[in-house]
């Protein structure tokens, strides 16, 4: 028998502990403020969170500063919106109309998640007297940039600074919040889709289609996955693609266009525009492309393509880097290099790489660290630490 050495306590020393049935906690209401310009990453974020909070007592409402795309490309349709025309930080009319919107709708927090929709969810906030969380899903503010860029970056540093609560998607995310010493309190959450439904994924056949999806701007590294196609050509590989989205600029979209033409590859890339069905590309696809250029957050088009079952090729920049596991549900090869994305594909159609262990291990990681419930359920803990205090 072990030794004890507490004293001598008699039964009488011990209260029963008074049991009261715990109280259910009251529904929450969250106005997401919206960019709403795209329907982007940050955008589908919060509008995958209006999808899923409900089941942890979340509501929301959303609030667009700049209301092009959102309402129209939106999936929850059911909770209420506004569009509000913030054209610069001190637009008060503007930022009243928000405030308004948070009072008459009783809601109980705001939420941001660009440096826009932040600059009106902060003035708003403070005119409502309600709190403001704000997400970072980019590494621009950290960078070096143009005079106007740094200005716009130093201005919206300073007031994200002031934001209740901020929280990252990704390790790199993190590090750059805890230097610019963004918001009072902070916490790590990953981005998060939904599982693919009625996936039967089934390997390639004789042509392989490769696929990409999201905005096409320049920091995407478009140019290398099109300079890649070019280069498996040329090997005479069975490859087609697919680059589904809406150009950055039309001149941009010239640009890229004059490439496809100087490859010899206008017959061999499609590009479908933008569409709300990624699904539907993503099940055409037999691997996903990430060739991006410059650091990204957690970029939400992987964690689909993982969902989904596909294999992945991405850069080796923060962010892909972050979602890609190497040599288990993808390959991470050298940033801006064509020629080792194109062997990297090489090497999936001889066989070298195990496209059906890569297939099974993507859906795997999906579920294990990127649901949209997940995110939902932690985003919802966030939401009620700061109407508590």
């Amino acid at each position: 028998m072990l030794p004890c050495n507490l004293p001598n306590i008699s039964t009488s020393d011990f209260v029963a502990p008074i049991v009261t049935e715990r109280q259910p906690q009251r529904r929450l209401k969250v106005l997401h403020v919206i960019n709403g310009e795209y329907y982007a990453g940050a955008e589908k974020v919060q509008d995958l969170l209006a999808l899923h909070s409900p089941q942890f007592g979340i509501d929301s409402g959303f609030a667009c500063v700049r209301g092009d795309q959102f309402p129209l490309k939106r999936e929850c349709q059911n909770a209420p919106l506004e569009s509000h025309g913030l054209t610069h930080p001190w637009h008060f009319d503007s930022i009243k109309s928000i405030a308004k919107m948070v009072e008459n709708g009783n809601f109980d927090l705001l939420h941001a998640h660009t440096p826009r929709s932040g600059w009106a969810a902060l003035s708003a906030g403070k005119l409502s007297g309600r709190p403001v969380a704000y997400t970072v899903h980019d590494m621009f503010l950290g960078q070096k940039a143009g005079l106007l860029r740094s200005a716009f970056n130093r201005y919206s540093i300073r007031r994200l600074q002031h934001a209740d609560f901020v929280t990252t998607v990704s390790p790199k995310t993190t590090q750059l919040a805890k230097r610019l010493g963004l918001g009072k309190s902070r916490r790590m959450i990953l981005n998060g889709v939904p599982s693919a439904r009625d996936l039967n994924r089934q390997p390639p056949g004789k042509t392989w289609t490769l696929g990409s999806v999201g905005l096409i701007r320049p920091c995407k590294g478009i140019e290398v996955l099109i300079e890649a196609i070019g280069i498996l050509k040329q090997r005479k590989c069975p490859i087609e693609a697919t680059i589904v989205g809406t150009f950055y600029t039309d001149s941009y979209k010239q640009e890229i266009m004059n490439l496809v033409d100087q490859m010899g590859v206008t017959a061999d890339i499609k590009f479908p525009g933008f569409t709300t069905d990624v699904p539907s590309h993503l099940k055409n696809f037999d691997l996903f492309v990430m060739p991006s250029v410059e650091p990204e957050g957690l970029p939400m088009v992987l964690l689909e393509a993982m969902a989904h079952g596909l294999p992945m090729i991405g850069s080796n920049v923060p962010g892909v880097r972050d979602a890609i596991t190497h040599d288990s549900d993808g390959c991470i090869i050298p940033n801006r290099n064509p020629e080792a994305l194109a062997d990297t594909v090489q090497s999936f159609i001889a066989g070298k790489i195990d496209w059906t262990r890569m297939s099974q291990n993507a859906r795997d990681g999906h579920h294990e660290r990127f649901s949209a419930e997940r995110m939902a359920r932690e985003f919802s803990e966030v939401y009620r630490i700061l109407v508590d205090k």
